[in-house]
């Protein structure tokens, strides 16, 4: 698949640098960044995850807390308490360190695949936008800033906007 990419990247190069060749082919560029920090139902998925995963970041800030008032604790009445209640209390911290760390990568983690569930929804649909121009409007090569190293805005090449606006419409 890498291969394809740079096989498509040359020839995309090829077509660009001799005019001759450019002429006769419909090049297009797509900024996918643009299109999914712009587009509402991007926006929409990123609420909906923040929304899912507020109420478990409100529970580790509380479990923070907590250790940090036990910490708190044991630095201040650490000289009126006996050894074993030291002990005690810092085998309590470091187990709750333990599990808030362990919680925090967990939560970490779901985020990430839940996050990579949503963007993978919508950049399917993206896709097929693309795909729909693509054909409509009889493109040879469109590429994605994944692919391409530098896209000028201005250029006649760059159909961001008009993809944005039909995948807006869908």
């Amino acid at each position: 698949m890498k291969s394809f990419k740079n096989i498509l990247i040359f020839m995309g190069l090829i077509f660009l640098i001799n005019p001759i060749y450019a002429a006769d082919y419909k090049i297009g560029y797509v900024n996918l960044a643009k299109i999914l920090n712009e587009s509402p139902s991007a926006k929409a998925a990123q609420k909906k995850l923040e929304q899912e995963f507020t109420p478990r970041n409100k529970k580790l800030e509380v479990k923070a807390k907590q250790i940090k008032k036990q910490k708190e604790k044991l630095k201040k009445e650490s000289d009126i308490m006996s050894s074993e209640q030291i002990e005690a209390l810092q085998r309590k911290i470091l187990k709750g360190e333990r599990d808030l760390q362990r919680d925090a990568t967990e939560a970490q983690e779901d985020f990430k695949l839940r996050r990579r569930d949503e963007l993978g929804k919508i950049e399917s649909k993206l896709k097929e936008v693309i795909l729909g121009i693509a054909e409509s409007e009889k493109y040879d090569l469109i590429l994605t800033n994944s692919d391409v190293t530098y896209a000028s805005d201005k250029s006649n090449i760059n159909i961001t906007a008009k993809v944005l606006k039909k995948f807006n419409a869908k």
